[in-house]
């Protein structure tokens, strides 16, 4: 168990916030990997949750985006966070939403809804990481226009490289304004990209709640897209958020 200081709470939009901390000099990461953030309350046993680390591995510091969920038990605590303040960091690195477990095609699509940024962002940030592809296209489901933009900022701050950006907002009208998965289907969200999800060419990583990621797995197994498996070759990758 390592400790933590926050160094900044940064509003990004409504409820959604990037917290900043210093970065143990032993802890290492991938991008694509979390962390397991957590804090204690009075004498109760720490709560634990794991976040997505949306800086790059070289980064000397560690980002994350927490969204505030209404009744939460962890979220509200850590973006009432000021600079100073201290939370736990608990184990190694974990996950396998890696991009190098998907080689080939010369288009990687990195396709979120709202926090999912986050480990986008790393990926995004780090100079090695995508080196393997020639074009990125970042796809980010939001709720409104304000977190939309908010979102757009943050990723063209963070990017190390260039990325062709789209943003799609469901609860208010915008350039691309509906649910991914059916932008997806009518064909609207790759006309906007100037390019086509197919498995020759594209490779994709998704990150997000679990109805947005399903449905997208299912559309593409049509096309022929689907995760790596036993040793099996692959062109999608997923991480779901609960």
């Amino acid at each position: 168990m390592q400790s933590l200081t926050l160094l900044a709470n940064r509003s990004v939009a409504d409820g959604l916030h990037e917290l900043s901390f210093n970065k143990p000099t032993d802890w290492s990461f991938q991008a694509g990997q979390f962390a397991r953030l957590g804090m204690a309350f009075s004498e109760e046993e720490p709560i634990f949750r794991a976040y997505s680390v949306a800086s790059a591995p070289e980064s000397d510091t560690l980002r994350f985006l927490v969204k505030n969920v209404t009744g939460g038990q962890l979220s509200p605590r850590l973006c009432a966070l000021r600079p100073g303040d201290r939370i736990s960091l608990d184990g190694p690195a974990d996950g396998n939403l890696l991009a190098s477990r998907v080689p080939g095609g010369h288009t990687l699509w990195l396709m979120a809804t709202g926090s999912g940024l986050a480990p986008f962002l790393a990926m995004l940030e780090s100079a090695d990481t995508l080196r393997e592809w020639s074009e990125i296209v970042t796809v980010i489901g939001c709720r409104t226009r304000e977190e939309a933009e908010g979102l757009r900022r943050l990723t063209l701050d963070r990017s190390s490289r260039p990325v062709t950006l789209l943003t799609a907002t469901t609860r208010e009208t915008s350039a691309l304004t509906g649910r991914l998965p059916d932008l997806l289907q009518s064909g609207e969200l790759e006309r906007a990209a100037g390019k086509t999800l197919n498995a020759d060419t594209s490779r994709l990583l998704l990150c997000g709640n679990p109805g947005f990621t399903q449905s997208v797995r299912t559309l593409l197994k049509a096309r022929g897209m689907v995760s790596p498996r036993f040793g099996k070759p692959g062109q999608i990758l997923v991480e779901a958020l609960w």
